[in-house]
């Protein structure tokens, strides 16, 4: 688009597809609009004209492409947006925003729905909205739909091996499952039907990322105080399967989730008081992985850390039957991915049907930590964990202690697993507790040695490498 048509398009005015907005400072207002259109034909938002239709334009510098690309991620699922920056002669630009039109919808801003309404932008009906969901479900579960371009050989054989040696170990398997092929497991698994992969099984094993599904998508963002105005740190992890989406998301949470602590005689590892509770932490996101509504092409599950809290929201709403009132209580487990949700009830990372909420309550009462909160938004869910205390007024631990403030559960389990003596990756991954993705495993192995806690020995990289704790 050059100067010629915009002066074109401008002349036309403002209507059910088109939308003047002086500048970016109605970003947030204009990404509404982007919205509404993407439920509809589509349309675009010009930034830089007044609501008269002069063309004025605006400076555009890295900060300006950044605010914009931080308000379209508002939206969800993943919207296809055309940015276009048409200079004038007065070294501004004018900035176009294409909204094309898609069958990925209904979208949703900040969880709210929008429809545009001839030049209007108006908070879309729940009707309106359900109506439109609805006609887009399959009448065949996602999780049971079969997959046409993943093989078993595209899966992680070793994570689906490790799943069930910890479901033995969980007695939630026999010990003869340790002894029969991958695909008896994945039929064991309700995750193969005749010959064909399911949906539910790439989801959670496949390996490859280009196999992977774009809904495998993954958000995460710490804010600066506690509103979305201003990212101190932020990260989108895509197509990678839901114990690599787990893993990706505890490590983001543990490097900014303040622990205060200190280090008692005869213990090696310091006494934490979390900020939050890592019980609930786990709950409410193995929840937001298990019951999110994969069926919605481009969604995502989105976890927001700020001064004060965490959010943790995922696309889809509660499942029918279930009202937010019965979370705080004892209910009937409506799972929306049932097979997924058994293969982490056999591994241990969920407990009891039906009670994760109620427990997270429970224990947070009982630990004397503020109660999670629940919200459903039209078209969401999230779960709102409030801090014991706001982050800049926890307790920060003495100097001498630095050196464990970053390690997780799991990197101070490889620690303890270490004391028998030098160890391979993989014999690392068979004693530790909980399965673990080999690349996931490898990464903490590389922080520990980089905080020279352990050394490696032997081949020099590969799957023979030797790790021990330095003397």
């Amino acid at each position: 688009m050059n100067i010629r048509a915009l002066k074109t398009l401008v002349k036309q005015g403002e209507t059910d597809t088109i939308e003047f907005k002086l500048s970016t400072g109605q970003l947030a207002r204009a990404t509404e609009t982007l919205c509404a259109f993407l439920n509809k034909k589509g349309g675009m938002v010009l930034l830089g004209i007044s609501d008269s239709g002069e063309i004025l334009g605006e400076k555009v510098n890295d900060a300006t492409k950044r605010d914009i690309a931080n308000q379209l991620n508002r939206i969800e699922p993943l919207p296809d947006i055309e940015t276009i920056f048409i200079p004038l002669t007065n070294n501004t630009d004018v900035i176009v925003l294409i909204a094309k039109p898609s069958s990925n919808g209904p979208y949703v801003c900040n969880g709210r729905p929008y429809v545009r309404i001839q030049s209007t932008t108006k908070v879309m009906p729940q009707e309106e909205y359900k109506r439109i969901l609805y006609s887009r479900l399959p009448t065949t579960a996602w999780e049971d739909q079969l997959s046409n371009h993943c093989t078993i050989d595209d899966l992680d054989k070793d994570l689906i091996k490790n799943i069930v040696r910890t479901a033995i170990s969980e007695k939630r398997l026999h010990e003869s499952d340790s002894r029969i092929s991958i695909d008896i497991i994945l039929k064991k698994f309700n995750l193969i039907i005749g010959d064909k992969l399911t949906n539910g099984a790439v989801i959670l094993f496949c390996k490859n990322e280009h196999l992977q599904f774009p809904q495998s998508l993954l958000k995460l963002a710490r804010f600066r105080g506690n509103e979305k105005d201003e990212f101190i740190d932020q990260k989108m992890i895509r197509n990678r399967n839901t114990f690599e989406v787990y893993e990706e998301a505890m490590a983001f949470l543990s490097t900014y989730i303040p622990v205060a602590g200190k280090i008692e005689e005869e213990n090696a590892f310091r006494v934490d008081t979390p900020a939050i509770l890592s019980k609930s932490l786990r709950e409410a996101l193995i929840n937001a992985i298990v019951h999110r509504d994969y069926s919605v092409n481009s969604g995502s599950i989105s976890i927001g850390i700020y001064d004060n809290r965490i959010e943790i929201t995922s696309i889809g709403p509660l499942p029918h039957g279930i009202t937010l009132q019965q979370l705080s209580k004892r209910h009937d487990s409506f799972p929306r991915n049932p097979h997924m949700a058994s293969i982490f009830h056999r591994c241990g990372m969920i407990e009891q049907w039906g009670r994760g909420t109620y427990d997270m309550i429970k224990l947070c009462k009982e630990r004397g930590y503020p109660k999670p909160k629940f919200k459903e938004t039209i078209g969401s869910f999230s779960v709102i964990l409030p801090f014991k205390e706001p982050i800049q007024r926890v307790e920060i631990p003495m100097p001498e202690d630095k050196i464990f403030l970053s390690l997780t559960d799991r990197q101070k389990s490889i620690i303890k697993t270490l004391k028998s003596g030098p160890l391979s990756r993989q014999e690392i991954m068979n004693e530790l507790q909980h399965s673990y993705s080999v690349r996931i495993v490898q990464i903490d192995l590389l922080k520990l040695c980089n905080l020279d806690i352990i050394i490696k020995s032997g081949k020099t990289a590969g799957r023979f490498v030797k790790w021990s704790l330095k003397r």
